[in-house]
């Protein structure tokens, strides 16, 4: 246990020594220092720190009152407790007043020790209280110069009984235009500086309706006129009874993020747009070219070959004659089925004609054909026919994907499924082929037809997706979203 400090300011020893004695006998460990004048009191207190003073009311020098003038000059919250051996109530009051603590009776020292500790413990919770004042006071200046400072606007609004500002950071000039003062003087102001179009959600967030957990993004008429976009972070504080009673936030100017991002979605808006178009612009140069290639370049080695045989049937060639004849012929029929070959490369009339299915079909017997590979079609109760967007997209898709298979896959067997849920296309292309990475995948030349498709399917609102490993084959698959109206017919 830390001894007592004790000062005592008595001029009779054998009343220092019953004092002492007292305390001793109540369990203190006293440290003590007898002084009699003012100037040995001051001298005492510059000293050092006491914890206690025990003073006598009356000295031949000196008294209580002078010693408690010296105490309030020093600046310092210590205990004082008179012992006396005669002292009148009013005395006593009035000395209660001058900031004397206690007073005891000398023949009544049975009092001592509990007067003793009981002004310990209030000079203690006297310095805690002080120790935690000053340490809010420091918090509160720590706080108001990171507010006052902060970019962001930080604010506290009280809202119960009466709407008003308790605190406005000054950032609120910069961002709305308006200082705090003029929130303190306006507590309206800012439900009348407040979007028009939001001024409905500043009211809902007012009432606790609005769920304070996520951030909220609102407009604000800036002084100037301008449409300040603001993102708000708000804590409720409720009373006891669960009452919103007010709410503190910080508040971040989010103008050029929001101006940015309207911007980046008109770009984005323009560039799908423009995909849009040069998918139309080039399956319209497909079409035409397949239509030049089928009716006049066709048509053309047609007549060719007609006039080559009339004129085999009506003149008489020797026999190497003949057969340089027959051989342009032959060329002529090689040509016509390339140039078929091409048209239908370009734009299958069947696509247009019957449809997706058929033109699968057509497609996927060509490819068996030319690379030997086993390919399949399945078929899960797609419409017969689907826009005419969408027909086109898909089986570009396809085709795109049999060509991969053709030059990278050494599949041996592949297969195309197509099926629907009257809300989503679900098509998948898989082989058994030698496989690949997929995140280990760039872009470039021999790789374009996969982004490709991405682009595609994206600007469909749907979904794009490869699986594949090395030597456990590849699976693309697509998602596009469609449905049927009320009579059943098919809509993009």
């Amino acid at each position: 246990m830390k001894p007592l400090s004790l000062i005592i300011v008595e001029d009779s020893l054998d009343d220092t020594l019953l004092i002492l004695h007292e305390l001793k006998r109540g369990g203190f460990k006293v440290e003590h220092l007898r002084v009699e004048t003012s100037e040995e009191l001051s001298h005492a207190m510059a000293k050092r720190e006491w914890d206690l003073i025990i003073c006598d009311h009356n000295l031949p020098e000196f008294n209580a009152p002078a010693a408690l003038e010296i105490i309030k000059s020093c600046d310092i919250d210590i205990p004082f407790i008179i012992v006396s051996n005669m002292i009148g109530e009013e005395v006593a009051v009035e000395a209660m007043r001058a900031g004397a603590h206690d007073y005891i009776l000398k023949n009544n020292l049975a009092r001592l020790v509990p007067v003793v500790r009981r002004a310990l413990f209030d000079a203690n919770v006297r310095l805690e209280r002080k120790k935690a004042e000053q340490a809010l006071q420091e918090s509160e200046a720590r706080f108001r110069r990171l507010a006052d400072n902060a970019q962001d606007l930080i604010y506290r609004i009280k809202l119960h009984p009466s709407r008003s500002f308790e605190y406005v950071s000054p950032s609120s000039l910069k961002i709305i235009g308006y200082t705090p003062e003029e929130h303190y003087a306006d507590p309206e102001l800012a439900f009348r500086i407040v979007h028009p179009e939001d001024k409905e959600i500043l009211e809902s967030m007012s009432k606790g309706k609005t769920k304070f957990a996520k951030p909220l993004v609102i407009r604000w008429v800036h002084k100037s006129g301008s449409t300040v976009w603001v993102e708000q972070r708000n804590v409720p504080l409720h009373d006891d009874s669960g009452k919103l009673v007010a709410i503190e936030g910080i508040a971040r100017d989010i103008t050029d993020r929001v101006i940015n991002e309207q911007k980046l979605k008109t770009s984005h808006a323009q560039i799908e747009a423009l995909s849009n178009r040069i998918l139309e612009a080039m399956e319209e140069e497909r079409a035409r070219l397949s239509r030049e290639l089928h009716d006049e370049l066709g048509q053309a080695l047609t007549a060719v070959k007609l006039d080559l045989q009339l004129l085999q049937d009506t003149l008489n060639f020797e026999k190497n004659e003949d057969d340089t004849l027959k051989q342009s012929i032959n060329l002529v029929d090689y040509t016509i089925d390339i140039v078929r070959r091409q048209s239908v490369s370009l734009r299958p009339p069947v696509l247009d004609d019957l449809g997706l299915i058929p033109a699968l079909e057509n497609m996927i017997k060509g490819f068996n054909k030319r690379t030997g590979i086993d390919m399949g079609l399945i078929n899960n109760g797609l419409p017969s026919r689907l826009p005419g967007h969408l027909e086109t997209a898909l089986y570009r898709c396809i085709q795109e994907s049999l060509t991969n298979i053709a030059r990278h896959a050494k599949a041996e067997n592949a297969f195309v499924k197509i099926k629907n849920n009257n809300r989503k296309i679900f098509v998948s292309v898989i082989d058994d082929g030698v496989g690949f990475e997929p995140d280990k995948l760039t872009v470039s030349s021999e790789h374009i037809g996969l982004t490709g498709i991405q682009e595609r399917i994206r600007l469909l609102g749907g979904r794009f997706k490869v699986e594949s490993a090395p030597e456990r084959g590849t699976k693309i698959l697509i998602i596009v979203p469609w449905k049927l109206n009320v009579r059943g017919a098919l809509t993009g």
